[in-house]
C-alpha cells in the first residue's frame, strides 16, 4: 500500500507539474494550454489521494481510485491530443494501471 502511495505521489507531480509548464510557455489559443487546464489538476488530484493513502490506508480507496481513472482520463486525452509525449504517457497510464488493480485487488480481499 505504502509502494502505491508513493507511486502515486511521484507520478502526480511529474504530470502535474509537466502539465503546469504549459501555463509558461503557450497562451489559450494553443492545445497544449488546455492540456494543462485539465492535466494540472489531474496530477494535484492523483498526488493528493496518494498522500491520502498513506495516512489513512484502505480507507481511501474509493478516493484513489477516481483519483486513477482522472489521471488515466487526462493522459488518454493529452495524448489524443498529441500534446503528451511517450514517457508521460507511460507514466501516466501505467501508474492509473498500478492505483486501480491494487484498488480491484484490496477490495477484493476485504470482502
Amino acid at each position: 500500500m505504502k509502494f502505491v502511495a508513493i507511486v502515486m505521489v511521484l507520478a502526480g507531480v511529474l504530470i502535474g507539474g509537466g502539465a503546469a509548464l504549459e501555463f509558461w510557455y503557450f497562451g489559450p489559443e494553443t492545445r497544449q494550454f488546455w492540456v494543462g487546464v485539465f492535466a494540472t489538476p489531474a496530477g494535484f488530484f492523483f498526488t493528493v489521494a496518494g498522500i491520502l493513502l498513506w495516512r489513512r490506508g484502505s480507507g481511501a480507496r474509493r478516493v484513489v481510485l477516481i483519483a486513477a481513472l482522472v489521471m488515466a482520463t487526462a493522459t488518454v486525452a493529452a495524448t489524443a491530443l498529441r500534446v503528451m509525449g511517450l514517457p508521460a504517457m507511460l507514466v501516466g497510464l501505467l501508474s492509473s494501471l498500478v492505483v486501480a488493480g491494487w484498488t480491484l485487488r484490496s477490495h477484493a480481499m476485504a470482502v
